[in-house]
Parts: C-alpha cells; structure tokens; sequence
C-alpha cells in the first residue's frame, strides 16, 4: 500500500505548479495536491482545513516556501497524524533578524506594496525571481508562467493575508522540538531563501537531514524533478524501515 504524501504549494501558487514532479511522486505514493492555502492570516487554520480534507490515516507532508510553514505547524500540532516533514525550499523564520538569514524585512514590505499596486504584475515578477540563477531560465520561467496561469490566483486579500502571516510567522521553537523526521531540500542560489539557512536550522534540529541542490533557484522541484524525488523516496524508505 503507498503512503499518503501531502503537497503544499507556496506563496500565491496552486497545485497546478507540481507538473512531472507530481507524475512521477505519485508512481511511489498516493497523492493529496492541496490547490491553494488561504490562511485568512493563521496559519493553523489552514491546516485545520487540509487535515478535514484527509481520512483518519497518517501521511507525510511536503511544504513548499510557505507550505512548508504551514507543514511544520500541522506536524507540531497533530503529531499522530503526521509520519514526517519534507521542507522544500523554505525557511521556518521567513524575514531575516540579526540572529536569522532570511529576506530583508525592508524588501518584503517593498514587494507588499507592490502587490498592492499590481498584484499581476508583482506576481509575474515573482515567477522570474523563483527561476533566478537557473540554467535556462527563460524555458524554467515559460514553463513556470503556464503553469501559474493554469488556475486562477487567489484574490488579492488572500494574497496580502498570507505575506503578512510569512512576515509574522516563526516557527523555529517547532522545527527544535519537532518529534517526526525533517528533510530540507535546499538550492545553493536560491533568491529567496538563503542556502546557509540549512546549516542554521540543523543547529536546531540536529536530526534534520540536509540537501543542497546546485543551481535550481527557489523551483528544485522543476530544475531537478528526479533528484527531489530519489530524496523524498529515500527519506520516506527510511523511516518506514525503523
């Protein structure tokens, strides 16, 4: 019987943006895409709501950017359901702070502002800035583009909502006490969230298994589809075996 893995998109995304990597994630598992996370500013009730959307057995969740945030507050609070975390590109302390890499809280409210402005046109910029240092990244951004526009965005409230829950959020006192198994899945060049933010949650979290991947930007999932995937399948192997 497969497991059950759970896929969080991030920031203004949907389950649209999976694309291969959901093709081939569901060969070994059976798959719940949750389409967009609309938190109305908190974040445990939009795993409240993900957790209505699955039966009583226990799964694995896979977060990405802010679905990763959204996967570490489910795991803390409904331990017995959640088998482990899969934190794919994402920071549990999104802005950065003298002690904590992350974005520049200046920046974050500039791009706010933006989207307040222009929420189309801050959105496409924001598919270029996750296709950032990618090898090709004009194909990456195409492809990212028809995705994106393969369902419709969250309107603008929903939108502004969830930047101001990343720009509250932490979630590093959960990532230390976490009782299920993390894997990071990281992007060296990443523009969003820095690299040196793996080595810096492992020192909260000694047992998080940490991978670096060259050159994806903030999309690993699309740049390097089947080494995500032989990370996933391994993580998940393993804690089956024990």
């Amino acid at each position: 019987m497969k497991e059950r893995l759970v896929l969080l998109p991030g920031w203004g995304m949907h389950s649209g943006v999976w694309g291969d990597f959901a093709e081939l994630l569901s060969q070994y598992f059976t798959l719940t895409l949750i389409d967009h996370l609309s938190s109305l500013g908190n974040i445990e009730a939009v795993g409240d709501e993900i957790i209505e959307l699955l039966d009583d057995e226990p799964f694995y969740l896979l977060g990405w950017s802010l679905g990763g945030s959204v996967a570490l507050n489910m795991a803390q609070r409904y331990p017995s359901r959640v088998k482990g975390v899969i934190l794919l590109a994402t920071n549990p302390c999104f802005v950065a702070n003298e002690a904590w890499p992350g974005m520049p809280l200046a920046m974050f409210r500039a791009f706010t502002q933006q989207l307040h402005l222009n929420a189309s046109a801050t959105l496409q910029g924001f598919l270029m800035l996750q296709c950032q240092g990618v090898t090709n990244s004009h194909e990456y951004l195409e492809t990212l583009k028809a995705r994106f526009a393969s369902k419709e965005m969250l309107p603008l409230n929903a939108l502004v909502q969830n930047l101001a829950l990343l720009e509250k959020v932490d979630l590093r006192d959960v990532l230390t006490a976490l009782a299920c198994p993390v894997v990071a899945i990281l992007s060296d060049n990443d523009a969003l969230v820095p690299v040196t933010i793996g080595q810096v949650m492992q020192t909260l979290q000694p047992n998080l298994q940490l991978h670096i991947i060259e050159k994806a930007g903030h999309i690993p999932f699309m740049v390097q589809t089947e080494v995500c995937v032989n990370i996933i399948c391994a993580f998940i192997d393993g804690i089956r075996k024990n």
